[in-house]
């Protein structure tokens, strides 16, 4: 196996930019302990410290709050990524991804939502040219296309890297890690199937089983698809949740209640619909719409937020399902 350093763990360093001083120094020590090297910025750079900087991986923005100082620093990161096709990972939260996913354009980003250092690694495997899977085995003998293995050995390493720092920090800390370690391995292993285009479906019937002319009046009422959600929740006080983990469906019957209802659907908002976790949500969301399940729509009132809506034939397609079940006399959960 070849000599890990700092140079060609991750292919360069890490930069680093975050408005948080407590997840600034874990996401740090983490780096380093690793054996990587990581390059700490203040929100408020100038492009020349950028510039300035050699053998750069990738870089890291950690925003907590969304004002004039965050925005402009993302912006310049992103100018600096998309000039020297750099991979750009933004953590963020809920409340301020609607925010990010406006602001940023370049392609080559992902969006983390867990704090989770093993969440932290796992993307930085996905979007570097020199695999952290390295240090785990010899590169001609391993599948770095399988996620799921690599992943392993990856949150081994994070709870290695918790004991070894243990020492050394607070108990908000290792709490921090310990809570998230849980979300970060349902994540890296349970990328979003490939959705296959859905066909153009047959047209929607009514109620007395004719077709109806065009796309008027929805098969079911939105009150009733709100209670096939809450009934969906209502498993979860007998079952574990995660027996029943259907983000696909969950967001498409989110989506159906409120295009009946005629309201508007954001990212965050549907990533909460989905019930999983956030990072697995978002990327079920971004697979549903480079297949053209969704389709994103700017705000038109405040271009610094996205709405999700099904596609013309996905909703004709919850159209069509609703109008079977009905006629059929089925019961559906």
């Amino acid at each position: 196996m070849d000599e890990i350093t700092s140079d060609n763990l991750w292919g360069g360093q890490i930069v680093l930019l975050s408005d948080d001083p407590q997840l600034r120094a874990l996401y740090i020590q983490a780096i380093e302990l690793l054996g990587g090297h990581c390059m700490p910025l203040a929100m408020e750079f100038t492009a020349d410290s950028l510039d300035q900087t050699s053998s750069i991986a990738a870089i890291v923005i950690h925003i907590t709050e969304w004002d004039k100082i965050q925005e402009t620093a993302l912006g310049k990161v992103e100018d600096f990524c998309e000039g020297a096709s750099l991979p750009l990972l933004i953590r963020t939260n809920l409340d301020l991804l609607d925010f990010t996913l406006a602001a940023v354009a370049y392609p080559n980003v992902e969006h983390l939502l867990s704090d989770s250092v093993a969440e932290l690694f796992v993307s930085l495997e996905h979007r570097t040219k020199q695999p952290i899977s390295s240090l785990f085995a010899d590169r001609d003998k391993i599948d770095l296309s399988d996620l799921k293995n690599i992943s392993i050995d990856v949150e081994r390493v994070a709870k290695a890297l918790v004991r070894l720092s243990a020492t050394d920090q607070s108990g908000a800390e290792q709490s921090l890690i310990d809570s998230s370690s849980h979300e970060a391995e349902a994540d890296s292993t349970d990328s979003p199937v490939s959705f296959k285009p859905m066909p153009s479906p047959d047209q929607p019937l009514d109620d007395t089983g004719n077709e109806a002319p065009g796309r008027q009046a929805h098969p079911i009422s939105a009150t009733e698809v709100r209670g096939l959600i809450k009934a969906r929740r209502l498993r979860d006080e007998y079952f574990d949740s995660e027996l029943f983990a259907d983000p696909a469906w969950d967001m498409l019957l989110d989506l159906m209640a409120s295009q009946i209802e005629g309201t508007k659907v954001s990212v965050s908002s549907l990533c909460i619909a989905a019930n999983v976790p956030p990072t697995t949500a978002l990327r079920w969301i971004k697979s549903m719409t480079r297949e053209k399940i969704f389709v994103r729509k700017a705000d038109q009132e405040d271009g610094r937020r996205i709405f999700i809506e099904m596609s013309d034939e996905t909703a004709a397609g919850m159209d069509g399902f609703f109008a079977m079940i009905r006629r059929s006399g089925l019961m559906l959960i």
